[in-house]
């Protein structure tokens, strides 16, 4: 057997060879060509989801800013926010793309800085138009409700609430306005509102938090006693509210609030004194001098300090308003003023001071001195009074003491112009009253001026 015959199948192999090589130098080729050619050109590309393999920068920079883009049910593109791409851009993609494997598909984005112009017509005027979209599209849909946890009847209650499909207008607002800054297209994606299930982490943290908020105590403070308020005995009624916290029925604090403030309420009531001759005199109720509490405010911040995580103190003058808070009655540091006997009592800490002979005004008509429970607005030295006679002529009348009471002009003050007979002596009243001023005779009033505060309490009675 020859040598040829024995190796028969080796020139079936050589021809192997062959072809395995002209592939390999085919592929080679290819690549060396393809290599030169993505030299030039993106290869295997997405920008922006715009498919620009085989394109130079400048023919993907064109595609980039005319394609079209469609919505595909995922997201709401806003088209008038489309801002051109920047060659330079989409040069820095081509380089960045350039130093990746050329067997590998990429996604790139291209950004570019958005003018203060841009970004303030987006926000007023793309934004507003954008949730109204969102508006639009809820309207059809079923609307989503939470499961939460209640306080009905002093007892917690988990209501279930819906799962629905309407979109989370905050988070699509939110993701709307961080594009607003960078994007070259403002495109959100449709993110339905999440549903919080009744067996939820959330749900069940609500229940810890509902029940220590029950636990929290409220200690009102006020000039003579101490009031404690624990909140499980005091709501019966609530739900949570968007920040977290529970907003609860005010009923049963409202009424305690009204029901203490009409015992220590003392603005407008009548007040009774002990006159310097002992006798037992009620003021008329009317005038400025008193406090009430403000109702409102205070059961508000009861309510609301329920929500604390700690304990918390309140001082009852914080929700006070008016003169004299704490005092009930008189006190003992006053002015008290006889229209009758035409007389001044002066006292502090209740002891008699000053015991002054004045003229008042009338008792009726338009130079009325008023009656009921006044103070002290401010006092002041040398200071002119101004004002109208009962002919309409006008007066201008320089005292050394000024002590006013009320708006209108009623004060305590001296008066040089007097006879000295018409002090404490009512029969010359007719002629010789005030425009309702308190007229102290001059050698008396500083006494007043040393004796009395602003704020002081002064009641005028008949």
């Amino acid at each position: 057997m020859s040598r040829r015959e024995k190796f028969g199948k080796k020139p079936k192999n050589k021809l192997l060879r062959r072809i395995v090589l002209a592939v390999v130098l085919v592929l080679f080729g290819g690549f060396i060509g393809s290599h030169f050619y993505f030299q030039n050109h993106f290869k295997f590309t997405k920008i922006n989801d715009v498919d620009v393999s085989g394109l130079t920068v400048a023919q993907a920079t064109k595609k980039l800013n005319t394609s079209h883009i469609d919505e595909d049910g995922n997201y709401l593109v806003v088209r008038d926010s489309k801002i051109k791409v920047n060659p330079k851009d989409v040069k820095k993609l081509f380089k960045d793309r350039s130093s990746m494997s050329m067997m590998t598909s990429a996604k790139l984005s291209a950004k570019s800085d958005v003018t203060q112009k841009q970004l303030n017509y987006r926000l007023k005027t793309l934004l507003p138009k954008f949730e109204n979209r969102i508006d639009q599209i809820n309207t059809g849909r079923k609307q989503t409700v939470d499961a939460k946890v209640l306080l009905q009847d002093g007892k917690m209650v988990v209501k279930p609430g819906v799962k629905g499909n309407t979109l989370d207008k905050a988070k699509m607002v939110k993701d709307f306005k961080k594009q607003a800054k960078s994007s070259l297209l403002i495109s959100v994606k449709m993110t339905k509102d999440g549903y919080v299930k009744p067996d939820s982490q959330q749900v069940a943290n609500q229940k810890k938090q509902l029940a220590k908020t029950l636990d929290n105590t409220v200690t009102l403070k006020t000039y003579n006693k101490t009031y404690k308020f624990v909140a499980k005995r005091w709501v019966t009624n609530g739900y949570p509210t968007a920040n977290g916290t529970y907003k609860f029925d005010s009923t049963k604090v409202k009424k305690w609030v009204a029901k203490f403030a009409s015992k220590v309420n003392t603005l407008g009531k009548p007040v009774t004194i002990t006159t310097h001759q002992g006798k037992r005199v009620r003021i008329h109720a009317g005038g400025t001098y008193g406090w009430q509490v403000n109702q409102k405010a205070l059961t508000k911040n009861i309510l609301k300090n329920m929500q604390r995580s700690h304990s918390v103190t309140m001082n009852l003058k914080h929700y006070a308003v008016g003169t004299g808070y704490g005092i009930k009655g008189s006190g003992k540091t006053y002015v008290a003023i006889d229209l009758l006997n035409l007389h001044e009592y002066v006292y502090k800490d209740g002891k008699l001071k000053a015991n002054i002979p004045i003229m008042s005004g009338t008792l009726s008509g338009g130079n009325r001195t008023p009656q009921g429970a006044f103070y002290i607005m401010y006092k002041q030295r040398h200071a002119t009074l101004r004002g109208k006679n009962s002919d309409g002529s006008k007066y201008a009348s320089p005292v050394s003491y000024w002590e006013p009471l009320t708006n209108s002009g009623v004060g305590l003050h001296d008066s040089p112009w007097q006879p000295e007979s018409v002090y404490g002596n009512p029969s010359a009243r007719s002629q010789y009253h005030s425009h309702g001023c308190l007229n102290n005779p001059p050698s008396q009033m500083p006494k007043v001026w040393k004796y009395t505060h602003t704020l002081e309490p002064v009641f005028i009675y008949y």
